[in-house]
C-alpha cells in the first residue's frame, strides 16, 4: 500500500543500493496499479529527471532508472511514446557489471519488443523484490 511514497523517499537517498531500491519499487507500482491509480504528471517529470541524472548517478541506480524507463513505456500504454523519447536521449546505458555475463538492455529496444509482443499496458499480478 506505501510503495509509491516508500519509492519516493528512496529515490532521494544518498546510500546507492537504497536509491535503486527506489527506482526499482516505483517501477513494480507501476507494473501493477491500473493507470487511473498512477500520476502520470508525476511520472513524466522523474522521466525528465532521469535524463539529467542517469549519467551521473552510481552503477546501480543507473541500471533500475533504466529499468524505470521500461516499465513507464511497457505498462503505461499513456506514456510509450514519452519513455521511446526518453530512451533516445539518454541513449545506451553503461554499468560495470563486474565481470559477469550480465548485460544492461536498450530501454527502446526492450520497450519496442514488448511492443511487437503486443503486451504494452498488460499490468502484472505481482512483481518479485
Amino acid at each position: 500500500d506505501y510503495g509509491w511514497e516508500l519509492g519516493m523517499k528512496w529515490v532521494d537517498s544518498p546510500k546507492e543500493n537504497i536509491a535503486s531500491a527506489g527506482w526499482n519499487t516505483l517501477s513494480g507500482v507501476i507494473a501493477m496499479k491500473p493507470d487511473n491509480e498512477l500520476d502520470i504528471a508525476l511520472i513524466k517529470k522523474l522521466l525528465q529527471r532521469i535524463v539529467k541524472e542517469i549519467l551521473a548517478a552510481p552503477n546501480r541506480v543507473r541500471y533500475t532508472m533504466n529499468g524505470f524507463v521500461i516499465a513507464v513505456g511497457g505498462y503505461i500504454k499513456e506514456l510509450t511514446k514519452d519513455a521511446l523519447e526518453i530512451s533516445k536521449k539518454i541513449g545506451d546505458v553503461y554499468v560495470d557489471m563486474e565481470g559477469t555475463a550480465c548485460k544492461v538492455p536498450s530501454s527502446g529496444d526492450y520497450i519496442k519488443k514488448m511492443e511487437a509482443k503486443g503486451s504494452i499496458g498488460k499490468k502484472k499480478k505481482t512483481v518479485k523484490c
